[in-house]
């Protein structure tokens, strides 16, 4: 968008098709499970949380974040359309509801619980298609004096580090400073602090509260200024942005291509949604990569969407009678966590991040 700089999917997919059989678990990874337990701890010292209080997630899957709460005596209830990941919170005993969060959802917890003192929507806000549904029902339900919280892949990171592979059917928006603040205003909200982190390739909290209720950190101010510094919402930075993906999506098929070429077995390391993505772009199909290994029990036995690579269990690549000699990290944000791991399990293989 040239007026408000949003980037987007120019389709969106039915979303009861994409959350109903959905195979994410949020706990998967020791890595995003302490990037979502940080936030608790720190919506506690910024509203003096405890006992009493009431705190919510948005797209709150297995309950990783709000588990977080539980030292803390607050009230949590989460809210998400993903039926696995869903029992798998009710499980752990983490009250979940099993629908998608608009404002009737918001009318109901609010009419059962009252208005929360926390709303947070982590490494979930540019998948929700109804977007205004969203943002009327968190103003309805956030307290006064309450905080509602983003967490989001950052679309400045992603352009400078080229990270076109989030780009998939399930992320449908890429935020940043200006839009979000434009799209906060828009249903009387403020954003009144950001902060930056290396989690999901680069990613960042937007905080916000009701209008004229806090004051807005200096870091906001900061961060647009620095968007406008390295020219985020100019056309010339799109177009660098395209011919450099390009160059990478020409690089990655030749290192591959190569290794077969010299009689190297090739298989790729963890199935995110987003190595379909590189799979498809960069034409690496299953006579170039033999199979995609993975932890997560609901991915294994399935395909890479387009491409068809089989998605098995880890332990094969461990077992296999012809061991492979390359992997492609498609989980390369988890490069610190699965290499080291991988390593010590016997793996010596060249390990390709794409």
């Amino acid at each position: 968008c040239r007026s408000c700089g949003l980037t987007q999917l120019g389709f969106i997919p039915d979303p009861r098709e994409v959350y109903k059989d959905f195979p994410f678990v949020s706990g998967t990874t020791a890595t995003a499970t302490n990037h979502l337990q940080t936030l608790p701890p720190d919506l506690v010292a910024r509203l003096s949380l405890g006992k009493g209080s009431f705190a919510v997630d948005i797209g709150s899957n297995d309950g990783t974040l709000l588990a977080a709460y539980k030292p803390f005596g607050v009230k949590v209830l989460g809210v998400d359309p993903a039926a696995e990941p869903v029992k798998i919170a009710r499980q752990a005993r983490i009250p979940t509801l099993h629908a998608f969060f608009n404002v009737e959802t918001a009318k109901h917890m609010k009419a059962k619980h009252g208005r929360a003192d926390a709303i947070t929507a982590a490494g979930v806000f540019g998948h929700i298609a109804a977007l205004d549904q969203t943002m009327r029902g968190v103003r309805l339900l956030l307290k006064p004096g309450g905080i509602f919280v983003s967490d989001n892949q950052y679309w400045l990171d992603m352009v400078e580090r080229l990270h076109y592979d989030n780009m998939f059917h399930q992320h449908l928006r890429y935020y940043s400073m200006r839009p979000m603040i434009e799209l906060h205003q828009r249903y009387g909200l403020d954003v009144v602090d950001v902060e930056r982190s290396e989690v999901y390739g680069g990613s960042f909290r937007v905080y916000a509260a009701h209008e004229g209720t806090m004051p807005v950190s200096k870091r906001v101010r900061e961060l647009l200024a620095h968007e406008r510094r390295v020219g985020l919402y100019q056309r010339e930075t799109w177009q660098g942005f395209t011919a450099a993906v390009e160059a990478r999506r020409t690089a990655l098929f030749d290192a591959v291509y190569a290794a077969k070429q010299a009689g190297k077995k090739v298989i790729g390391l963890g199935a995110p949604a987003k190595a379909s993505t590189v799979c498809n772009y960069c034409r690496l199909g299953p006579e170039l990569i033999d199979y995609v290994t993975e932890i997560n029990p609901l991915r294994m036995g399935k395909y890479l969407p387009g491409v068809r690579i089989p998605i098995v269990d880890e332990k094969r690549m461990f077992t296999d009678p012809e061991p492979p000699d390359v992997g492609v990290l498609f989980a390369w944000n988890y490069y610190d966590e699965i290499v080291p791991k991988l390593r010590a399990r016997g793996f010596t293989g060249e390990v390709i991040c794409p």
